[in-house]
């Protein structure tokens, strides 16, 4: 009689063992639904200041305004002897490069350069900026009004770089004949 006691009683543990194993099974499916729908939704963001409020998320495309601020940012950053931030997150590495080699040559003539960006305008794929040069040797100064034409590629915003463009163009602007 042992013997079929022990028989029934592993038969029995095994039928509880592959319903917990179901079970377990149809649990982690559900859990792992659940976990992709909750994450496909847009997450909350709650600004705490002086009164706590739900904020509305907004895409991460650049917005007109924000590139018309990374032109006037990052044009002084492409030319100013003395920058005001670090320039390498915002422009290519072929403009930093030649970034670096013009303030070498600056540097060795005891050159002080700054741009002043008046206006942006987008004109097709690329703005044209009118700015202001001025170059200082000593305690002179000349003011040397130029266009510039530039052109901006949108990448992943970061710490350093808040508006997730780059500068991959800065050219001055070809003179027009007159005939």
């Amino acid at each position: 009689m042992r013997f079929s006691h022990n028989v029934a009683k592993e038969i029995f543990d095994r039928s509880a063992l592959k319903l917990a194993v179901i079970c377990l099974s149809v649990i982690s499916i559900m859990f792992a639904i659940f976990l992709a729908l909750d994450v496909s939704k847009d997450p909350i963001v709650i600004e705490r200041a002086c009164e706590t409020k739900l904020l509305d998320v907004g895409s991460s495309a650049q917005t007109n305004e924000e590139v018309q601020a990374f032109v006037n940012e990052a044009i002084p950053l492409r030319f100013d002897t003395k920058p005001k931030r670090e320039a390498g997150s915002f422009m290519i590495q072929d403009l930093l490069a030649a970034r670096t080699k013009e303030q070498d040559e600056l540097k060795k003539s005891g050159i002080d350069q700054r741009v002043f960006v008046r206006s942006a305008k987008i004109e097709g794929d690329h703005f044209l900026v009118d700015a202001d040069r001025i170059v200082a040797v000593g305690k002179v100064r000349s003011a040397i009004p130029t266009t510039l034409m530039v052109k901006v590629l949108s990448k992943n915003r970061s710490l350093t770089n808040p508006y997730g463009l780059v500068l991959t163009s800065v050219e001055p602007k070809p003179e027009e004949k007159k005939q």
